[in-house]
């Protein structure tokens, strides 16, 4: 009883959203693909730029864990542990710690080159919001233009094209309300998703920084007190 209830109600309400873009014209389809990317974009950044995914805590703890490796005199069980990970963590733990940089400015414009293009991988998507927040009002105010269009055609059609004119009339009123409406209902959910992201890579950035700091710093601080100690012997 229960889901015949629930499967009608979904059924009317399909039916509503149905009727609701077919009244909107031919410029519903593009706001429609507009959402369908709007949507898509979103639910695959969430997915994207979340902390355990990025910065997993057992990955960061070995990363702040250096210090214990250098005392042990051996730094390649840390780099075997990140070299498996894959998390950007762990990808910016790699370079720091590679060994390949002699002084830490190299490491350092390693290290930048390499959150650069990491963060240029994230922000993948973003801009594509972006885009639409600008088309999709655009794309409604199309929609209305064409249904004020519809309306002004169908006047001077004849004394007994009345009722036809008045058909007419309504449907471009109904387009043009229909697609305003529908192009601000994917462009505001679509803004917010983009401050959203904006600001989530922003702290992302931030944190990626700190951990490249606090990586380099250990390393080449033992490093360098390893080296200078084998060169006074």
């Amino acid at each position: 009883m229960l889901s015949s209830l629930c499967l009608a109600s979904f059924s009317v309400g399909f039916s509503h959203v149905w009727d609701f873009l077919r009244g909107g014209g031919e410029v519903m389809i593009l706001i429609g693909l507009c959402s369908i990317i709007s949507v898509t974009v979103i639910i695959l950044k969430a997915l994207q730029l979340r902390d355990p995914i990025l910065f997993p805590a057992q990955i960061v703890d070995e990363i702040n864990k250096i210090e214990r490796y250098a005392t042990n005199g051996d730094i390649t069980p840390l780099q075997h542990i990140l070299e498996a990970d894959g998390s950007v963590a762990a990808q910016l733990g790699i370079i720091a710690i590679s060994g390949k940089h002699v002084t830490r400015e190299e490491n350092n414009e390693a290290c930048e080159t390499a959150a650069r293009g990491i963060m240029h991988g994230l922000e993948t998507g973003v801009p594509l919001l972006e885009v639409i927040v600008t088309v999709s009002p655009l794309l409604g105010l199309l929609g209305a233009v064409v249904g004020l269009v519809t309306v002004f055609s169908s006047f001077g059609g004849g004394e007994n094209a009345i009722d036809g004119d008045t058909a007419q009339v309504a449907k471009g009123i109904a387009e043009a309300l229909h697609s305003t409406i529908a192009g601000l209902f994917v462009a505001i959910p679509t803004v917010i998703a983009h401050g959203y992201f904006s600001r989530r890579l922003d702290a992302i950035s931030v944190r990626m920084e700190l951990i490249l700091r606090h990586a380099i710093h250990d390393f080449h601080r033992h490093f360098e007190v390893k080296h200078s100690s084998s060169s006074g012997k």
